[in-house]
């Protein structure tokens, strides 16, 4: 009996996760939910999918996986601090779609594999700060925005307004809290290009750089700042 009973739940096991879901088809949805925050349409439901980490460590926990082309619908928050994975991987994962407010996520990951390593990041989706700030689509997606000023602090530690002339979003540190890495984020501040990845907290959309090299800072009249040129201001 207890062997019957360990082979029907294997058999289970395989039938809940015996074909892989795009993330295209857990992260799509067209209907905004009770809340205005598009719920998955496959939330609460056991399911396997395969992507390539673009972005790890995230909130001290948890990366992110995407498609390899990239693009709208494309990203996916895995919500796992259980397994060791790098840049590059290409993983396999079984777990449960959930929203975490507002958020999509899989979590109660049972499985994460790793099938290749060192395959090429999904390129950045050129978008605006309009766009950033009121879609859907781009939630988990790496994103490259251009041409954008910071113009105010929010009221949120670590999270600024940027705008590129079309709109206002938000740009936050959520990869950076803990690391080297410092943005120095303030009014007025120039950059030429932010590349980040789009998450949904406090019910707004975010771009969170991965690292100092995805922001290109503009230095008006200087190449860089410079120890020398910082002390010149004081005498």
């Amino acid at each position: 009996m207890r062997r019957l009973l360990i082979i029907t739940l294997l058999m289970i096991a395989v039938f809940l996760y015996s074909e892989q879901t795009p993330i295209f088809d857990i992260q799509h949805t067209t209907s905004a939910g009770i809340d205005g925050t598009f719920p998955s349409e496959m939330r609460n439901q056991k399911v396997e999918l395969s992507g390539i980490v673009f972005a790890k460590d995230y909130l001290n926990g948890g990366f992110f996986v995407s498609h390899p082309e990239g693009g709208k619908w494309s990203g996916l928050l895995i919500n796992d601090r259980g397994n060791s994975v790098n840049l590059g991987d290409q993983v396999t994962i079984q777990g449960e779609v959930h929203e975490q407010f507002g958020l999509t996520t899989i979590r109660s990951v049972k499985s994460c594999k790793v099938i290749s390593r060192n395959n090429p990041l999904p390129s950045p989706t050129l978008i605006t700060t309009a766009e950033l700030a009121y879609n859907e689509c781009y939630e988990g997606v790496l994103v490259q925005l251009s041409n954008v000023t910071v113009v105010s602090e929010d009221s949120r530690k670590g999270v600024v307004l940027i705008d590129d002339g079309t709109g206002i979003c938000r740009l936050a540190n959520s990869f950076l809290k803990n690391s080297d890495d410092t943005l120095p984020f303030k009014q007025g501040d120039a950059f030429s290009t932010i590349i980040g990845v789009v998450d949904y907290r406090y019910g707004e959309f975010r771009i969170n750089p991965r690292g100092a090299s995805d922001i290109k800072k503009i230095y008006v009249g200087v190449t860089k700042p410079s120890w020398g040129r910082i002390k010149s201001l004081y005498r």
